[in-house]
């Protein structure tokens, strides 16, 4: 536990932060004790595939649904439109909410994540569509997978 002193002293660190930037440590640091929101693509072609995208990083190494963490002030809508331009190099067409997922402790830190079925202008540049899971899935979307087939078997 923090003394009164060191509350203090952090809450005049956090007035420190320009919004809507984070600083790489900062983050790292605040992962370990607040929850995260991100949004992630669904997005399916076809023949019932969905697509992942290679992720490879000091964070992950395997096949993950493309999405990213909410930055401040971000809506849905504007962090899908970035993930489909940065990750996929295409743009959004339409996205509608598919179903939320409490990451709570199996990867890194605690992320509430936002599932969104996405339609494309074009084709992805990046990333490749499955019919089964991959074995190489990053460990927080092995239950994303599950839970997403699950959804789309529903419907």
């Amino acid at each position: 536990m923090l003394s009164g002193a060191e509350i203090k002293q952090f809450q005049k660190l956090v007035k420190k932060i320009k919004k809507p930037e984070l600083q790489q440590e900062v983050f790292d640091s605040l992962v370990e004790v607040v929850p995260f929101a991100a949004c992630e693509m669904v997005i399916v072609n076809k023949q019932n595939e969905i697509l992942l995208t290679w992720r490879e990083d000091g964070i992950w190494k395997g096949w993950h649904f493309p999405g990213g963490l909410l930055r401040f002030g971000d809506s849905f809508e504007h962090r899908l439109k970035q993930v489909a331009r940065i990750e996929l190099g295409t743009k959004l067409k339409s996205h509608k909410f598919l179903l939320p997922i409490n990451y709570k402790g199996i990867g890194r830190g605690h992320t509430v994540s936002f599932l969104f079925v996405c339609q494309l202008t074009g084709q992805p540049k990046d990333g490749k569509f499955f019919k089964a899971m991959p074995k190489d899935i990053i460990p927080d979307h092995k239950l994303t997978w599950k839970k997403v087939r699950g959804v789309l078997r529903k419907k």
